[in-house]
């Protein structure tokens, strides 16, 4: 997988539901711009939220930092009753997901209506 061009990352973070936020990641996640992504989540959380969807429909590239740093929103979601669900991975990144044998572990959604729904029944 050939990455896009560095620092290119776009995060935007809006509510889908009563405690369901939905933070969408545009771009190429990396070590130059996980500490981006790491602050989002960690303003949702601050939010008292916990039920996030990570829309990954537009994301082109996502290095070793990044998985990081969603296992680590992962662990802090699921202490505080919670849970993340990805939508919209591209095929490339979900193989990574499984490669990493992350896909054991982590939740998908077709799109972020589904996964909404999936964390709403929670």
């Amino acid at each position: 997988m050939v990455e896009p061009a560095a620092n290119h990352l776009l995060v935007a973070s809006k509510e889908l539901a009563a405690g369901v936020h939905e933070l969408k990641i545009d771009g190429s996640l990396d070590w130059s711009t996980y500490a981006r992504v790491e602050a989002a989540v960690t303003e949702i959380f601050r939010k008292g939220v916990f039920r996030i969807v990570i829309n990954l429909k537009d994301t082109k590239y996502i290095s070793s930092a990044g998985f990081g740093c969603f296992i680590s929103a992962l662990d802090t979601a699921m202490r505080n009753g919670g849970d993340l669900i990805f939508s919209g991975v591209p095929k490339e990144i979900h193989e990574v997901f499984v490669i990493l044998g992350l896909a054991k572990i982590l939740r998908f959604a077709d799109d972020a209506k589904q996964a909404e729904a999936l964390l709403r029944a929670k």
